[in-house]
């Protein structure tokens, strides 16, 4: 992967901080429920976009210069982005890698925080195992991220081995 702009640093480290922040006004609905029905996943996201604009945005609790980027690390925040010519466009962490390595396309390895967040997941998961509470949802979850991730690459990181050194049966 070689060495990484500060600004692609800083970017991934405030989306990874920042992620969950409109659950936080919403309640976090867990991942099941969104998908159960057609929709719900995405007047989820609008009533989340809309009490961030009502309760974060408006009253300024964050200072207007810093919406925009704020946005960014609040909304589609698993989605891989860089700016080019002004334009925010979506791409891979692998095309960031290729292409786009660089601050001034200020981007952001959406791809690679929703890996960091399934990752934590999953190790709550094993850590619950571990701990003796078990169940089939915790024994799904842990099978069912290792099986995704086992031969997955992104940005030059090989989740496969980083599940295999947090998972040893």
């Amino acid at each position: 992967m070689g060495l990484t702009p500060a600004k692609r640093r800083t970017n991934n480290y405030f989306a990874g901080l920042f992620h969950d922040l409109p659950e936080v006004l919403t309640k976090d609905i867990i991942s099941p429920v969104k998908r159960a029905a057609t929709g719900v996943d995405r007047f989820v996201k609008e009533f989340e976009r809309d009490q961030m604009q009502r309760r974060i945005y408006r009253p300024k609790l964050i200072p207007e210069a810093w919406q925009p980027e704020m946005r960014q690390f609040t909304e589609e925040v698993f989605a891989s982005k860089v700016t080019v010519e002004g334009k925010l466009q979506n791409t891979t962490s692998d095309e960031i890698n290729a292409s786009y390595n660089r601050d001034r396309y200020n981007p952001v390895d959406g791809e690679l925080i929703k890996a960091a967040d399934d990752l934590a997941a999953f190790m709550e998961a094993c850590l619950a195992l571990q701990n003796g509470i078990s169940n089939a949802q915790l024994q799904t979850a842990v099978d069912e991220k290792k099986l995704f991730y086992r031969e997955k690459t992104i940005a030059g990181i090989n989740l496969g081995n980083v599940y295999k050194d947090f998972h040893r049966e």
